[in-house]
């Protein structure tokens, strides 16, 4: 798997994760761990080269562990 891969596996196992929780992607730019829409849409098209930061953010938002939105 190359970089570009990875990228879209993660990306799209974050949007999976955020769908079963009922979220949008305006819903995960609101309240305490916003993430905003523009740099979500990224990260779940796999355009974007994600930080720590965002993961750490995601995943408090989702309310799951980090290691479940890089788990592919």
């Amino acid at each position: 798997m190359d970089f570009e891969e990875f990228l879209s596996k993660v990306g799209k196992n974050i949007q999976k994760i955020r769908k079963e929780k009922g979220l949008t992607q305006e819903n995960m730019d609101e309240g305490d761990y916003a993430v905003p829409v523009r740099t979500l849409q990224d990260i779940e098209a796999g355009r974007a080269n994600f930080t720590a930061n965002s993961i750490f953010k995601l995943s408090k938002r989702l309310k799951v562990k980090p290691k479940d939105l890089l788990d592919i």
